[in-house]
């Protein structure tokens, strides 16, 4: 069952102009997204989200092994999805307007952030990347379709402005919090001015365990590969802070192939 609620029209942040929000979704315990028709349909609803809640939707989605590990001991990228939950990611990454990778996915994984296995529109790539020590190489610059934005905290490294830009990417200025790295909220911020009215978080470890941190999620979209890794964990323990644990509400299994897909909403209330 979706819940729906009745608003007066809000003014966008974009001076002079106005959006309709009488049939926002609500992110509450009674909206069920169970499929990836669920999940387009709710993103249906994502621009009306962003006005009411100043973000955009967020969808996080990786693959991990039955004992939690989402790449090897070395930080070695794993090839953890099978042939038919790797097609749901590239249908998430088209239901979605932006995909937000962390630098260390970057140098380590070299991803395209693109949809290949599907028809339909690529996302906006965005590194989360505060110090600009993406390669020029890295495909997700090299792409001709789009800029990958490069979040970054301010830097008076013109010079690397420039070459970055010149190869394709495009520099994005955004505060910082007290510990050195973007900070979240103010990237949400930029992002509801950039329009951007639903993200899909791939990874890695650092950028899943902030965003759990910060509460920014409102889709899990979680696959299980049936192989033992003995790799690096998804959840930074040392860094993860929410109280004790998280419920999630609303679980419903999926197999495809010989993997498990989990779609669940968290319970935050309850944190």
């Amino acid at each position: 069952m979706r819940s729906y609620k009745s608003l007066k029209t809000e003014r966008n942040r974009d001076p002079g102009t106005y959006i309709e929000v009488d049939n926002i979704v609500d992110n509450d315990a009674n909206t069920r997204i169970q499929s990836i028709e669920d999940l387009k349909a709710q993103l249906d609803y994502a621009a009306q989200y962003r006005v009411k809640n100043k973000r955009p939707f967020i969808t996080l989605s990786y693959a991990q092994s039955i004992d939690g590990s989402i790449a090897s001991r070395n930080n070695e990228p794993l090839a953890l999805s099978g042939p038919q939950s790797w097609k749901l990611t590239h249908q998430i990454r088209a239901a979605c307007d932006a995909i937000l990778v962390g630098i260390g996915t970057v140098l380590a994984d070299d991803p395209q952030l693109s949809v290949r296995q599907v028809d339909g529109k690529n996302p906006q790539p965005i590194i989360l990347d505060t110090h600009l020590r993406t390669p020029l190489h890295a495909k997700c610059v090299q792409r001709e379709d789009s800029s990958s934005w490069l979040i970054n905290g301010k830097t008076d490294s013109i010079a690397k402005i420039r070459v970055l830009e010149k190869a394709g990417a495009k520099a994005v200025n955004c505060a910082t919090g007290p510990d050195g790295k973007i900070d979240l909220s103010a990237l949400m911020d930029l992002l509801a001015l950039k329009k951007i009215n639903s993200l899909m978080v791939e990874g890695g470890a650092r950028v899943i365990t902030s965003f759990v941190n910060a509460k920014l999620v409102d889709q899990f979209i979680i696959t299980i590969a049936p192989k033992l890794v003995g790799g690096l964990q998804v959840l930074n323990s040392r860094g993860l802070e929410i109280a004790q644990f998280l419920d999630c509400e609303h679980v419903h299994y999926q197999q495809l192939g010989n993997d498990i897909i989990v779609w669940a909403r968290p319970g935050w209330k309850s944190t």
